[in-house]
């Protein structure tokens, strides 16, 4: 092989290369396509769709967050029977989006509005297991917490106030890799509960102080309106 066809090879070989790394830093998952987007702001149908999306998957992560809280506060018995209603309630919410969304198949809103109603009715199951969390002893509504690993609070001891954990102002990197997995899917599952955004940033891809802020800007609104247990972290 000549040196100029062995030179040629090595560019071209250079070439493929930065193409291949390009891609693999492009956004790949709804949430960092979400990031790129003012989703306030999105007008263009695929805008809409991938910020949907993201709250689709943010619905989602918060959801998976309470159920993860509620299991660990079940006895085994109660806690078969959670995973089974929620095994079933996931069919049972696709087959319903399928049912509402399906005379507008084909059409270009059509993606937008499955993720829609995946986001609602997510929504909705998560403020039933939130309800599960926060039922005060003696409503009937409620599974009794038996399993935790929690210790109960003993007799002329206040229990400990939950604290949101404390990060730079100036950290912008998302969520998810400056706080962990577990701190960040707590502060999406919080968001998603509090926000009261059409598109809220309730996504690990988001700096933590993005979420936090919505948080305190939703339990703010809230008040003394039957606040979800955790808002008191977030009073000033």
């Amino acid at each position: 092989m000549s040196a100029k066809t062995s030179l040629l090879s090595a560019s071209l070989a250079v070439a493929i290369f930065a193409v291949v790394a390009g891609l693999t830093m492009l956004p790949t998952t709804p949430a960092a396509r979400a990031a790129t987007i003012d989703c306030a702001a999105a007008k263009t149908q695929a805008d809409l769709a991938t910020c949907t999306a993201a709250n689709a998957a943010s619905a989602d992560a918060g959801l998976n967050a309470v159920y993860k809280e509620l299991a660990g506060r079940l006895a085994p018995t109660d806690l078969k029977r959670l995973r089974e209603a929620q095994r079933a309630w996931i069919p049972f919410r696709d087959k319903e989006c399928a049912f509402r969304t399906q005379p507008y198949a084909g059409g270009s809103v059509y993606a937008t509005l499955v993720e829609t109603c995946r986001q609602d009715l997510t929504k909705a199951r998560l403020a039933q297991l939130q309800h599960q969390l926060q039922c005060p002893e003696g409503d009937l509504s409620c599974v009794p917490q038996s399993g935790g690993s929690a210790a109960p609070a003993t007799a002329g001891t206040a229990s400990a106030k939950p604290a949101p954990a404390q990060v730079s102002r100036n950290d912008t990197r998302p969520c998810v890799q400056s706080a962990g997995k577990a701190k960040s899917d707590e502060y999406v599952s919080q968001c998603v509960q509090v926000s009261p955004a059409t598109h809220p940033p309730c996504n690990g891809q988001n700096a933590c102080n993005v979420m936090i802020d919505e948080i305190k800007r939703g339990c703010a609104m809230i008040g003394n309106d039957n606040p979800p247990a955790f808002c008191s972290a977030y009073k000033n």
